[in-house]
């Protein structure tokens, strides 16, 4: 496994604007759509929900997706994350190798809530939804999302639907 600072091009930028104008709203229909019926136990082609005390994960796999516009999304919901009382503890870019020969690239920011140490030490405060990795697994066959939170047992969140709430929009 490799690892490296996740920097994007120049142009990304512009491209990630006019995505946000052209595609997004598309694209963010039909993730509601699978994120409602995850949700509600119907089932979803192209989603995965998982969550039990420690985590919650959703992994979302579109056919018609590409790898750039799932680029987009990652960074469109760190920087939703970012007006949300939130940090990016670090973003990087790891190239995985399998012994099967397969290689998988992954773009990930590791996000945390921005609290006071008062808060930290107060147990009866909530710790917003939790410390949140974004990541983008892809090569030439596979693209996915994937919002992973990990949760301490002795702290207080927000709930992961309220979360979806605001970074659906």
């Amino acid at each position: 496994m490799h690892t490296k600072l996740l920097i994007r091009p120049d142009t990304f930028t512009s491209r990630y604007q006019q995505w946000r104008e052209l595609r997004r709203p598309l694209q963010l229909a039909a993730f509601k759509s699978s994120f409602e019926a995850e949700l509600f136990g119907m089932g979803a082609v192209d989603m995965r929900f998982e969550q039990d005390i420690h985590h919650t994960r959703l992994l979302w796999q579109p056919e018609d997706i590409s790898k750039e516009d799932m680029s987009f999304w990652l960074d469109d919901f760190r920087n939703t994350l970012l007006s949300q009382r939130y940090f990016n503890q670090f973003s990087d870019e790891r190239t995985e190798h399998f012994d099967s020969g397969l290689k998988m690239t992954v773009h990930r920011h590791y996000m945390k809530p921005q609290i006071s140490f008062k808060e930290i030490i107060t147990p009866e405060t909530s710790h917003l939804y939790g410390n949140i990795f974004l990541e983008h697994h892809f090569n030439d066959n596979f693209n996915s999302l994937t919002i992973q939170i990990h949760y301490y047992s002795h702290k207080l969140y927000l709930s992961f639907e309220k979360l979806m709430e605001i970074m659906l929009k």
